[in-house]
């Protein structure tokens, strides 16, 4: 009996040993798990959607702070990154060029102003200032006439040879007469397009108002469509025509009585002309009468400089590039580097080079990445997202140019082409963009800062969508979101 009870007392300290035993891991197993990775399996729902079925899209999210990835899948790939290159452009461009930099447009002649009159040709130069817009070009204008001048007895003559004459990046595709595909010129005007209003008639059967801006003989009209009535629905076609000399502006189709006025933003051809054209009249309407003719040219050797105008500084430009995703002012700074660096003129390939030269000092290969334009227009781009959260990381080291660079992103909710998105949330500030949009693409790159004031970079790169660009948006936006919430701390576990 005694034998027996023994016997029970050792299997039973046995037993309670073994259970001791195993409780350390049974206490390891109910741990309570890491925010990190209730983050990534979040993300992972999201990205199993039916949209990104073909899988062929990257993402890199990276701590600033720690230097620490929190979530990555096929980070390393090459990428279409539409404009998200822009990114690139504008570090290259806060780098090489600085955030000061301005851009002048210079008025130059062989003859003295005497009494208020110019007796000979006055000279106009660009130098790639892609913000010449209306404001600016009536502020070198009245610069002008306060020399005060009233009469020039020759031509105006502009001279575009501070960039080559490409006018289009070679990688693009043939394009037709929206702004997104302006061309390219050292001396530009309004980002080398036209605004078009239209308006219905009076009455029914009436042409529509026509307005254009600017109002030039070099942009003629055509106008042949009609006012119906109000239960009819409007169509119209407005469309741009090189007419070698001019370049007409057709409008067919109808408008309804009852609707509200149309505003369309097509592209011109020959920069030069149409910028010296928009200058001649400026200048007539501002009393400065000229008794030649527009032509192209070259400021002669010998000429003075009658007055410089200069652009706002280049940090404030990189706000419209990026916020607004212009293509135009990405591709005119992207020339102005390679003829700042190379000299003039001014050309995509030099600029291209110097981009280059931007991605080894990151310590990437020639061979691992392609760059073909400045602006993301070109489908043959080629990047990762490790590359562009490289670029993000190298500004945000670079106390000298990120402020410029994180100031000119689209703020999410709040500017820029990312004002309705994420509209309405909490801290959605807390997120600074560039995004990216092409057929089947779409791409959204730049910082945010967590729940508890961590500060991240990331890429998201999305090519061969199986669904709208927008539906790719919003499940962009849900993995930003779900950035901003993230915390560390979780359930109380110290995760450090």
């Amino acid at each position: 009996m005694v034998k027996a009870i023994s016997k029970i007392k050792i299997i039973f300290t046995i037993a309670f040993l073994s259970v001791i035993w195993l409780l350390p891991e049974k206490i390891h197993a109910q741990k309570p798990e890491s925010a990190e990775s209730v983050f990534a399996k979040t993300v992972e729902a999201i990205l199993g959607h039916s949209c990104l079925r073909k899988q062929n899209f990257g993402i890199k999210i990276h701590s600033l702070e720690r230097n620490k990835t929190l979530y990555s899948v096929h980070s390393d790939r090459l990428f279409a990154p539409a404009s998200n290159v822009k990114l690139l452009t504008t570090a290259l461009a806060l780098k090489r060029l600085g955030p000061d930099y301005r851009f002048k447009t210079g008025l130059y002649a062989t003859m003295p102003v005497g009494g208020k009159i110019l007796g000979g040709d006055i000279y106009v130069k660009g130098f790639g200032d892609p913000n010449l817009v209306s404001e600016q070009m009536w502020l070198l204008v009245n610069e002008l006439k306060n020399i005060p001048l009233r009469k020039v007895h020759g031509d105006i003559i502009a001279d575009e040879s501070f960039f080559d004459n490409n006018l289009r990046v070679k990688t693009w595709k043939k394009g037709g007469v929206e702004a997104y595909n302006a061309p390219l010129g050292a001396l530009s005007f309004n980002f080398n397009t036209v605004t078009v209003h239209v308006s219905p008639g009076g009455k029914l059967g009436d042409r529509p108002v026509v307005v254009v801006d600017p109002n030039i003989e070099f942009i003629r009209v055509d106008n042949r469509a009609r006012t119906v009535s109000k239960s009819k629905r409007s169509r119209l076609i407005v469309n741009r025509i090189d007419r070698g000399g001019y370049n007409k502006i057709t409008i067919s189709g109808v408008i309804s009585v009852n609707h509200v006025r149309e505003t369309y933003y097509l592209n011109i051809t020959q920069p030069v002309y149409y910028a010296a054209s928009v200058f001649k009249e400026y200048l007539r309407q501002a009393g400065v009468k000229v008794t030649g003719k527009v032509r192209v040219g070259f400021v002669p050797e010998g000429a003075y400089e009658l007055l410089s105008h200069f652009s706002m500084p280049l940090s404030l430009i990189l706000r419209g590039l990026n916020k607004f995703s212009n293509n135009f002012v990405a591709e005119q700074i992207l020339k102005t580097i390679g003829a700042e660096i190379q000299g003039p003129p001014g050309t995509t390939l030099n600029g291209l080079r110097a981009m280059d030269e931007y991605m080894q000092s990151l310590k990437y290969k020639p061979e691992e990445f392609s760059i073909l334009d400045g602006s993301g227009l070109s489908r043959q781009n080629r990047l990762s997202p490790d590359q562009i959260v490289s670029v993000l990381q190298d500004m945000y080291e670079d106390l000298g140019v990120y402020p410029e660079f994180i100031s000119a992103l689209g703020v999410m909710g709040r500017d820029g082409n990312v004002l309705k998105r994420m509209n309405g949330r909490n801290r959605v500030e807390r997120a600074r963009v560039k995004t990216g949009t092409l057929n089947s693409v779409s791409a959204l790159s730049g910082y945010f800062q967590s729940a508890d004031g961590e500060r991240f970079a990331f890429s998201m790169l999305m090519n061969d969508l199986n669904c709208s660009n927008g539906l790719a948006k919003g499940l962009q936006d849900r993995i930003v979101r779900e950035g901003l919430k993230f915390e560390r701390v979780n359930l109380g576990a110290d995760l450090n």
